[in-house]
């Protein structure tokens, strides 16, 4: 299947959700299910605005920017960025070109397409000033890359300046797919490694598609295949040697490292022979660049892991939807057996009843409170350890790093070996803050699971309830609470993976670990998910740049030094270095610890977990709850009616139900296919 033909077969089973979706809202309100109603109003309204975002990630002068150009059929970014800007790019589509900024100060700024360069890039001191103005380009172009529903995000370079590297690191839990754009001649750098170790592999490695850009610079053309299988195997030896040193090569992160590795995509390509044959239109160009077989995996892993990801949530929210709305009409079919007199004493048990239930549901708040607390005061106690492991650390890197004593007979010598101290320690402090944010997300995501399968397991138990106080409505009604089941058996659509509501979250986390969770669970849980990132931002102290001054003083002559003192006091200055570095890490811990930042973070996290957790629970029973109460007052309504006008209402029961059923006929090809792709049961042609 072509790139053209997914993107059709992606859209159309979205037409048909968003079809059904609208469909069944309006059967949701005419049965005064106003809460069903609105989840799937929320719903359609989400996968409607719904656009796929790929991120171009790399050190500068990697070529993303050409790379980005290749994919639009057009030169529109310029190819030379401004590191100290931090700005990103995003390019979407629009019929009329033109480009949006965001300034810093919060001002927006529309320009053409041509005045881009003037903002963005450092061709001049002039336009430096002026893009370290700009926060972010918004670049609408009508190419046909991005007509399909895709925006491209240009990420700042990774080494360049440490506010890029944060901005892009904060942008990546929000892009769907992540291009690492490498070189051959050097692949896989330190920085990347770093990148890929701390930043991605914690987040979800499936996403990410690595790019060995300039392909064509290795000579001769037979050495670029090995080429290629040599940064992948470089890769995977990085990455796996990270983990064996935190966790262990037989622990369960590194058993997950390893499975993932091996299907890491890696792919030759040449952004300039791309974007010049689609330029001039030359096949044969094309195809030498290496850009069809990268494209159409690009395109596979937007319109059906990412696109399979995204129909799950309607997908399962419209076949419980129709469960509720069933079961619904078969109580209201049901209770226009009885008297007005039989109903009333019946709908004052039943009000009594779900009263009882919203107690019950604030009991069962409290307990949710009650564990966010042990959480916190678990998870904090992580903290109380890492100040010491933290110092240790850094002084281990102190140690390590290799200066030559014999360079510190000089001002210059001295400010050059504090320099490269001074980077080998901040690269430890951010490996270890990362490592430190994965360790706490990991026993959070444990944390959240198991509370969410209590939780969902009380959401059962409530619903069971309901289905009985309903099942009791009536005049000799045959139904029984069990029946409930049955009666909304046919209008479940196929799903293999995830639910609605907690109980999605329960199972999402069976099936895909916390990320499942997230997306089989509430909307916006999926933004809790962490990152290394979140972390990092907080505004820890830096390391000072200089030194306080030696103890000693200034060193003697040049002359001394050379010819008297070379070694012993190349050797002595050294150790002063590091003694003098040594008292800085320990006041800089001892300030963190004081002002308790990282425990800050813990507990802001936790607590955005469980406020995710609370909402869910309200969501799911309030909507049980109300459309329960919404149902009865209906039936009293329906009880005020004539003979004739309660035939009618039987009618409409039967077409609403009929048009149930008709909804999800249409749509169970659709979940079928969904379920395949989370399953893993096909390759390729899974929308085919």
């Amino acid at each position: 299947m072509n790139n053209d033909a997914r993107y059709t077969s992606y859209q159309n089973m979205v037409t048909q959700v968003n079809t059904g979706l609208v469909q069944m809202q309006k059967v949701a309100v005419a049965m005064k299910l106003e809460e069903t109603g609105k989840k799937l109003e929320e719903s359609r309204k989400k996968l409607e605005s719904r656009n796929f975002s790929v991120g171009i990630l790399g050190e500068f002068k990697r070529g993303k920017s050409t790379v980005i150009n290749s994919l639009l059929e057009q030169e529109i970014m310029p190819a030379d960025i401004l590191p100290t800007s931090a700005t990103m790019n995003r390019v979407t589509y629009d019929m009329e070109p033109h480009v949006e900024l965001e300034m810093r100060d919060g001002s927006r700024l529309e320009i053409g397409i041509d005045q881009l360069p003037d903002y963005v890039t450092k061709l001049d001191e002039e336009k430096e000033a002026q893009a370290a103005k700009v926060e972010e380009a918004v670049v609408y172009y009508p190419c046909k890359f991005c007509q399909n529903g895709v925006d491209i995000v240009d990420t700042p370079g990774l080494n360049d300046d440490e506010r890029m590297t944060r901005i892009t690191e904060e942008i990546i839990p929000k892009l769907d797919v992540v291009i690492m754009v490498l070189v051959p001649d050097n692949p896989f750098s330190i920085s990347e490694a770093d990148f890929v170790l701390n930043k991605l592999m914690t987040s979800d490695l499936g996403r990410l598609l690595f790019l060995v850009n300039k392909i064509d610079t290795v000579r001769p053309a037979s050495r670029r295949e090995a080429a290629v299988e040599n940064i992948k195997a470089r890769i995977q030896e990085k990455v796996l040697e990270s983990i064996e040193r935190k966790y262990g090569k037989d622990s369960q992160e590194y058993e997950d490292a390893a499975r993932k590795l091996g299907n890491i995509k890696v792919y030759p390509f040449s952004a300039l022979d791309a974007l010049e044959g689609k330029l001039d239109g030359d096949p044969k160009l094309i195809e030498k660049s290496g850009t069809i077989p990268f494209e159409q995996e690009l395109t596979r892993m937007l319109t059906e892991e990412r696109g399979a990801l995204e129909l799950q949530i309607p997908l399962s929210i419209m076949g419980r939807s129709a469960q509720e709305i069933v079961k619904a009409i078969e109580t209201r079919k049901n209770a226009l057996q009885m008297s007005s007199q039989e109903f009333e004493q019946q709908q004052k048990e039943a009000l009594a009843q779900i009263e009882a239930i919203r107690a019950q549901k604030t009991d069962e708040k409290q307990r949710l409170r009650n564990s966010a607390n042990a959480a916190k005061a678990q998870l904090t106690d992580q903290v109380t350890n890492f100040y010491p492991a933290l110092k240790e650390q850094l002084e281990g890197v102190l140690e390590r790093t290799q200066i030559d004593p014999a360079s510190l007979g000089t001002k210059g010598g001295q400010d050059a070996a504090v320099a490269v101290l001074q980077k080998a320690v901040n690269q430890e402090m951010e490996t270890a803050m990362s490592g430190f944010s994965e360790r706490i997300e990991m026993q959070l995501r444990d944390i959240a699971g198991r509370e969410a399968a209590r939780l969902g397991s009380f959401t059962e138990e409530i619903a069971g309830r309901l289905d009985s106080l309903r099942a009791g409505i009536g005049t000799g009604s045959s139904l029984k609470a069990g029946d409930f089941a049955s009666v909304g058996a046919e209008y479940a659509l196929a799903m293999t993976v995830g639910g609605f509501g907690l109980g999605g979250f329960i199972e999402g986390y069976k099936t895909a670990g916390f990320k499942g969770a997230a997306l089989g669970g509430a909307a916006g849980f999926a933004a809790q998910v962490a990152t290394a990132a979140a972390l990092m931002a907080i505004s820890l102290p830096a390391l000072p740049l200089s030194l306080i001054a030696l103890a000693a003083g200034p060193l003697a002559s040049k002359f001394l030094v050379k010819k008297v003192f070379k070694k012993d006091v190349g050797e002595k200055k050294l150790q002063e270095i590091r003694s003098v570095m040594e008292r800085n890490l320990d006041d800089m811990i001892a300030d963190m610890e004081a002002r308790g930042e990282l425990e800050q973070w813990v507990s802001q996290r936790v607590s955005g977990v469980f406020e995710e957790l609370k909402t869910a629970l309200d969501s799911e029973c309030d909507t049980m709850l109300k459309d329960t109460q919404g149902t009865i007052d209906a039936i009293k309504e329906d009880l005020l009616q004539n003979e004739m006008q309660r035939r009618k209402l039987l009618e409409d029961y039967d077409e609403h139900q009929n048009t149930l059923r008709q909804i999800l006929e249409k749509l169970e090809p659709v979940s079928r296919k969904v379920g395949s792709v989370l399953k893993g049961e096909q390759e390729g042609e899974a929308y085919a």
